[in-house]
């Protein structure tokens, strides 16, 4: 049974589509059954509107069409009027509804002879292949509504521009790249039957029958996610680490989507994953031999260390760049030879960067000796980099990088337990290895949070006492991820 009309399509419709065609389904026919936009897809979507508004600076004394995007219709009547007024040198958010497809473009800058350049904003800081079908559908629609679109660009953040304080220089903030052919070829070729396709889907009742797999995090993680979950095996196939996305369908087409049902002798496997079907499979835990002799290798007093940073689209500290990763807060657990435990912290208070602060205290902080303990190499990367901004302080603290042990790296070396489900985030093992532990009774539960919780604690318009709150989640948040470095070196031990 098929529908007699189909909903009209969009640039994130026709994105969703290109993805996955089911995805496009859902979003048309069953939106509630998305997941809700949580704080980091909301922080994510309010820097894009940044972005996008700091664009038009490029293009100045232009006209915004402000209907919101339910007001289609009457949006694109008023686009149509300003398009008359010849006097109006940019649009922007025009609107245009052709072909069954409703757009609005972020830029649409007039041209001599009547023609307009399509000008499509990005918060990257290069063009990316996903990139072009976005042009291309709003090249299309506007197309076939009647404007000559002389040349399409994508306009995206340049990562090499530093932030002199002030107003930003909006010139060499943004880079515009012509994308002209690769929007007019996708239009010509794939884009017809990509269209002829979803629509196809579209008419159905049902939503096409499509597994799971590696698309549904690519090129963006599918709000539908944890819906096209239910009813999985417990130990799906796609819980093998680093499975590629032809090992998968090979699995696929033998029948197989439960690890526990993969033959031992199945082909393609690294060693990792023969590992985790082999646990999976018998239920039990693997211990390598050699993980007593990797544990003994810490030197006391052993410091436990984590840092939390924040990367900000638009630089807000003078001679920083878009997106520069900047430090904010370590968490410091140094145990002694007596197993004595003791804690320190730091966390900036927002006035001015942090970064010296920050070096400066952990400097004070970590004693000449010891091995220091982190869960992944990104302490070692925040660490360099602080080097090479503070010069006063790299020797210091590149000597600091030559003590370092990986945790997560010895886990995946010599640890794996089925109840990580393909996970070694600190997040999958802690609970595994340390029963009643977790971050469940905090306000703050993974790092992008704590990076959303500073920038809304450093800005001005946040009163002091919910500074105060927020910097006390965020100093709970730090020690409970060093806690459990802790915790989870103990279990091992």
């Amino acid at each position: 049974m098929t529908r007699d009309r189909i909903p009209l399509l969009s640039k994130s419709r026709f994105g969703a589509g290109l993805q996955c065609h089911k995805r496009l389904f859902l979003e048309c026919y069953s939106p509630k059954l998305a997941a809700p936009i949580g704080p980091a897809q909301q922080a994510l979507f309010e820097s894009g509107t940044a972005v996008g508004d700091l664009a038009r600076e490029r293009f100045p004394g232009g006209r915004l069409i402000e209907e919101e995007f339910y007001q289609h219709d009457e949006a694109v009547a008023t686009t149509r009027e300003v398009i008359a007024d010849r006097t109006v040198p940019a649009i922007y958010e025009a609107a245009f509804t052709f072909d069954g497809i409703r757009v609005r473009v972020d830029i649409l800058v007039r041209r001599r002879g009547g023609a307009f350049d399509l000008v499509e904003v990005k918060s990257s800081t290069e063009v990316h292949q996903q990139h072009i079908p976005d042009v291309a559908i709003q090249v299309h629609v506007a197309q076939g509504a009647g404007i000559r679109v002389r040349r399409a660009y994508l306009l995206h953040i340049d990562s090499s521009y530093v932030y002199e304080g002030g107003s930003y220089d909006v010139s060499r903030l943004f880079q515009l790249e012509d994308v002209t052919k690769e929007a007019r070829a996708f239009g010509q070729r794939p884009m017809p039957a990509a269209l002829a396709e979803m629509r196809e889907a579209l008419r159905h009742e049902d939503p096409p029958p499509i597994e799971i797999g590696g698309h549904c995090s690519r090129p963006y993680q599918c709000p539908f996610y944890r819906h096209c979950r239910e009813g999985v095996p417990d130990h799906h196939i796609e819980q093998l680490p680093w499975a590629s996305a032809g090992l998968l369908n090979e699995l696929l087409e033998a029948g197989i989507r439960d690890i526990r049902d993969i033959p031992a002798e199945f082909p393609g496997l690294s060693a990792l994953q023969q590992r985790v079907r082999g646990c999976v499979a018998d239920g039990q835990p693997h211990v390598d031999p050699e993980l007593r002799a990797a544990l003994q290798e810490v030197t006391y007093p052993a410091h436990f260390l984590d840092f939390e940073t924040f990367n900000p689209a638009l630089p807000i500290y003078t001679g920083t760049r878009p997106y520069q990763v900047i430090p904010f807060q370590w968490s410091l657990h140094v145990r002694d030879r007596a197993d004595d435990l003791s804690h320190h912290s730091f966390l900036a208070d927002g006035d001015g960067d942090p970064r010296e602060g920050f070096a400066a205290s952990l400097l004070g902080a970590i004693g000449p000796e010891g091995t220091i303990i982190a869960y992944s190499s990104y302490e070692q990367t925040i660490i360099k980099q602080l080097a090479g901004d503070l010069p006063q302080y790299a020797e210091r603290l590149l000597d600091l990088n030559t003590r370092f042990l990986d945790l997560l790296e010895v886990l995946r070396a010599y640890y794996y337990h089925p109840d990580f489900h393909g996970s070694y985030s600190i997040k999958a093992v802690l609970p595994v290895l340390v029963p009643d532990t977790g971050y469940q009774d905090l306000g703050i539960q993974d790092g992008s949070q704590a990076s959303l919780t500073f920038m809304q604690m450093i800005t001005p318009e946040t009163g002091e006492d919910e500074k105060k709150g927020l910097r006390e989640a965020l100093l709970a948040y730090c020690q409970r991820d060093t806690e459990a470095m802790v915790w989870i070196f103990d279990a091992l031990r």
